[in-house]
C-alpha cells in the first residue's frame, strides 16, 4: 500500500510539472486515497496489484489527454505566431483602431463635403441636387463620398460585404468630366476631390487586411441629405457601422461635418471603446422623448403622457443618436418606421459603447429583450413579421403597390424594402437605462387600452 502510494504521487507530481508548464491546462489531482478499498488493512495481494494497474492505466490515459491538448495549444500558438508576428499590435484592438480610421476618414472628407454644402446652400447650382425616388435629396456629394468610402477606403477583401445607401448611383471621378449619375460636378471641384481621394487611399493602407473579413460594414455617407440640400447641416452626419456575422453592430462612427468644431462618437463595445466630442447640453434632458418632424403615432404620444416625458423635437437619424449622448434626450421610440438599416448600423453601435442601447420595440414589448436589427448584405427583409408591418410608401419595394389611404399588413417578405427598419426603436442613453422597466410597464398599458393605442408597425 506504501508502495502504490508512492507510485500515484510519483506519476501525479510528474503530471503537475508538465501541467505547470502550461498554466491554461489546469493540474490534475490524483484519485483520493480514501476509498473504501484502501481502508481494508490487509487485503489479496492479486487485488493490489489489479488495483494498481488500473490507477496506472487511468493515469497513463489523462497524461495522453493533456499531452494532446498540449500539443493542440502548441500548434495554435505557434499558427497564430506566423500569422501575426509583424502586425501583433494591431490585433490587440483591431475594433479599436478601425474606429480611429474611421474617424481620420470622416476628417478627410469633411473639407469636401463643406464646399459642396456652401455651393448647394447658397443655391448657386440648381443642377446639384435632385430629388431622388424614395422622396429624399439626392446630392452630387452624397454620391462621391460613398464611392470613395466603399471604392477605395474599405475596398480589397478587407470585410465580408459592404452596404451603401447610395448603391443604385454612377458615379466617376477617374476621368473628366466626373460624374453623379446624369449630374456633371462642376470643374472647380475637381481639385479637392483628387486631394480627398488621395487621403483616402493613404487610410486604406491603415485597414488591417485580414483582421476584419468577417464583418459587414454599413456606410450612410451624409444621413440627412434633406437637410444638408436645405442648408441644415448642424443635422447632417456620417455613419459608418460595422457588424459581426450575426448581423449585430459591433463598432461604429458617427461624425457631424458641418458643425465647428466637428463633434463626433465612436465605439466598440467589446473593446471598451468610447471615443468623442460632443456638443453636451447645457442644461440635460433625461426625461426628454426625441420625436421626429413627422407625424407622432398614437401610440408613442401616449406613452410620453403616460411617462411624463417632455417631447423634444429632431431630425435624422444620426443625428438623433448623437443627442442622446449629449444629454439632449433620455429615449428615442418609435413604432413607425421610416428609417433604415444605415441609419441603426453604426447609431446601435456607438450607443452601447457608451452604455445605452438601441433594440427592436417588439421583442422589447415581449419580455424587455434588446434585440438589435439584423445588418447583414441581402435581397430580402432579416427582420420582418409576416402580417405585422403595414405597408408603405417608405418601406414598399414596389412603390406601385402602395395605395393611399388603403391599410395593408405585409404577408410577402419580398413587398417591403430589404433594408427597411420596420419593427419600430427602443434607444435610449446610458442615464436612462434604468427606466427600462418603468418604460416597458408604460407600453403595456398604454398597448391594453385599445386598438387605436396599440404600435403601429411600418
Amino acid at each position: 500500500k506504501i508502495m502504490k502510494s508512492f507510485i500515484v504521487s510519483g506519476i501525479s507530481l510528474c503530471l503537475l510539472h508538465s501541467s505547470n508548464s502550461f498554466s491554461i491546462v489546469p493540474s490534475f489531482k490524483p484519485p483520493a486515497l480514501t476509498s473504501s478499498r484502501f481502508r481494508t488493512e490487509i487485503g489479496p495481494t492479486k487485488q493490489v496489484i489489479a488495483d494498481l494497474t488500473d490507477e496506472n492505466v487511468a493515469l497513463r490515459n489523462e497524461l495522453v489527454r493533456k499531452d494532446a491538448i498540449i500539443e493542440g495549444l502548441l500548434s495554435t500558438l505557434q499558427a497564430t505566431a506566423m500569422t501575426t508576428q509583424v502586425d501583433a499590435i494591431h490585433h490587440v484592438t483591431p475594433l479599436t483602431d478601425l474606429v480611429n480610421v474611421a474617424k481620420e476618414a470622416c476628417d478627410a472628407v469633411t473639407p469636401m463635403l463643406q464646399a459642396f454644402y456652401e455651393k448647394i446652400a447658397e443655391n448657386k447650382d440648381g443642377g446639384s441636387a435632385k430629388l431622388k425616388n424614395d422622396a429624399t435629396y439626392f446630392t452630387i456629394a452624397d454620391g462621391i463620398v460613398q464611392h470613395m468610402f466603399i471604392e477605395h477606403l474599405l475596398s480589397g477583401g478587407k470585410f465580408a460585404q459592404i452596404v451603401g445607401e447610395e448603391d443604385e448611383s454612377e458615379i466617376n471621378i477617374t476621368t473628366k468630366p466626373y460624374m453623379v449619375d446624369d449630374l456633371v460636378v462642376p470643374d472647380e471641384f475637381n481639385g479637392i476631390i483628387e486631394t480627398t481621394l488621395s487621403k483616402l487611399k493613404a487610410l486604406a493602407k491603415k485597414i488591417d487586411d485580414t483582421a476584419h473579413r468577417q464583418l459587414t460594414v454599413f456606410v450612410d455617407p451624409i444621413d440627412g441629405t434633406r437637410e444638408f440640400a436645405t442648408g441644415h447641416g448642424e443635422y447632417v452626419t456620417i455613419l459608418l457601422g460595422f457588424n459581426d456575422p450575426t448581423g449585430h453592430p459591433v463598432a461604429g462612427m458617427m461624425y457631424r461635418p458641418l458643425t465647428e468644431p466637428c463633434y463626433w462618437a465612436g465605439g466598440a463595445a467589446s473593446e471598451d471603446c468610447k471615443l468623442g466630442l460632443l456638443d453636451m447640453a447645457e442644461t440635460p434632458h433625461p426625461k426628454g422623448m426625441l420625436v421626429t418632424d413627422g407625424k407622432v403615432s398614437p401610440f408613442l404620444s401616449q406613452l410620453i403622457d403616460e411617462l411624463g416625458y417632455e417631447r423634444i423635437n429632431s431630425v435624422a437619424s444620426g443625428n438623433r443618436a448623437m443627442m442622446l449622448l449629449e444629454g439632449k434626450g433620455g429615449a428615442y421610440i418609435r413604432d413607425t418606421g421610416g428609417f433604415a438599416k444605415w441609419d441603426t448600423s453604426a447609431a446601435n453601435a456607438v450607443l452601447e459603447a457608451y452604455g445605452g442601447c438601441m433594440a427592436k420595440l417588439p421583442a422589447f414589448l415581449e419580455d424587455r429583450t434588446l434585440e438589435s436589427y439584423t445588418h447583414l448584405k441581402t435581397t430580402k427583409n432579416l427582420d420582418f413579421n409576416p402580417n405585422q408591418v403595414h405597408l408603405t410608401l417608405s418601406n414598399a419595394k414596389d412603390k406601385s403597390q402602395w395605395m393611399k389611404g388603403v391599410d395593408v399588413l405585409v404577408t410577402d417578405v419580398t413587398t417591403i424594402k430589404e433594408y427597411s427598419c420596420c419593427q419600430g426603436l427602443v434607444a435610449l442613453d446610458k442615464e436612462c437605462m434604468d427606466d427600462l422597466p418603468a418604460i416597458h410597464d408604460a407600453m403595456l398599458k398604454v398597448k391594453s387600452e385599445g386598438l387605436w393605442s396599440k404600435p403601429v408597425f411600418t
